[in-house]
């Protein structure tokens, strides 16, 4: 079955950077941890530990995170905007109607993320660790992903319209029922791609043509050879 039908997006731009101030108060548990209806604000968390919180309905706006620890963290309905991720642990993070606004994430491990059915705008992913993540029904605009290890992550029913993967790994990656119309993948690695029509709209770099080849022979059953073992006739 087809993708829904979704509107019109604006044409491919760079992703918008946090609105961060110069100045931010240090972060210190308890006081500011990450809590159920929680609002947090300027604030730094430097090599702090908030693994495994469990809330919902928590907004934090304009933050910066370094060296923390949010693995196996469990958030719903909950905001992070204008916030930069650095050298983070968001490995095994589940999120569930949840948004990234304007935030950059870098040098993270993000092993086994999980973001459904929520919105990233205006965000980066820079040199993270991806594998074996989910943005099933999730609506990206204005994403980008540079340097990422991406193998077997799931897009299905994702909107990717526009977003840009840049210098990533997406083997195994899954793209069933999602949207890539004007989406750009520049020397990415795309061997066992699954759903390889679905990248149907998107803008695939000359130099990958050949890596993309391959992809669609495997969707297809065909086998690459040169006919050299064939018994000779008679």
């Amino acid at each position: 079955m087809p993708p829904p039908a979704r509107s019109a997006r604006p044409a491919r731009r760079r992703p918008a950077r946090p609105q961060l101030p110069k100045t931010l108060t240090p972060a210190v548990l308890p006081d500011d941890d990450l809590t159920d209806e929680g609002h947090l604000r300027r604030l730094a968390y430097t090599d702090l530990d908030l693994a495994e919180r469990d809330v919902t309905s928590c907004d934090v706006e304009e933050c910066v995170f370094e060296g923390v620890e949010l693995r196996g963290g469990a958030f719903m309905k909950s905001t992070f905007a204008d916030c930069r991720f650095e050298r983070c642990d968001l490995a095994n993070v589940t999120t569930t109607s949840s948004s990234l606004i304007r935030c950059e994430l870098r040098g993270l491990r993000t092993t086994g993320l999980h973001w459904t059915d929520g919105t990233l705008r205006d965000v980066v992913f820079d040199q993270c660790r991806l594998d074996l993540s989910a943005f099933r029904f999730s609506t990206l605009t204005g994403v980008r992903f540079a340097g990422c290890r991406l193998t077997q992550v799931d897009f299905t029913n994702a909107d990717l319209r526009n977003a840009r993967f840049d210098d990533c790994d997406l083997s195994g990656a899954q793209f069933a029922h999602a949207d890539l119309t004007g989406a750009r993948l520049r020397n990415c690695v795309l061997a066992g791609l699954r759903s390889v029509a679905n990248l149907r709209g998107a803008v695939i770099d000359p130099d990958d043509l050949v890596a993309l080849s391959y992809a669609l022979a495997g969707a297809l059953g065909i086998v690459i050879g040169t006919g050299d073992d064939d018994p000779d006739d008679g």
